[in-house]
């Protein structure tokens, strides 16, 4: 297992990471990632990725969205009372 040495960068501290885990977790230069203290362990992962509304929407209108997932739920027949405008 490799092992790293913990040195000090300005007033934090720094573990460069053995070239062999950067490349197994697919990690590169300048790659922004999260890390936390849990139970005394350090767990080091990639931030989960947030987009707004815009970015998740944006290449198609609004009008294009409907067709495309026009039928993507098929709720069955009318049962009761409801009234369904199409």
């Amino acid at each position: 297992m490799p092992q790293a040495i913990v040195g000090k960068w300005g007033k934090n501290l720094a573990v460069r990471l053995p070239g062999q885990v950067a490349k197994a977790a697919g990690l590169t230069n300048g790659e922004q990632v999260e890390i936390e203290a849990r139970d005394g362990d350090i767990v080091i992962r990639r931030p989960i990725p947030r987009f707004t509304l815009e970015e998740l929407f944006r290449g198609r209108s609004a009008s294009q969205w409907r067709r495309v997932y026009a039928a993507a739920f098929d709720w069955g027949s009318d049962a009761g009372r409801e009234i369904v405008e199409q």
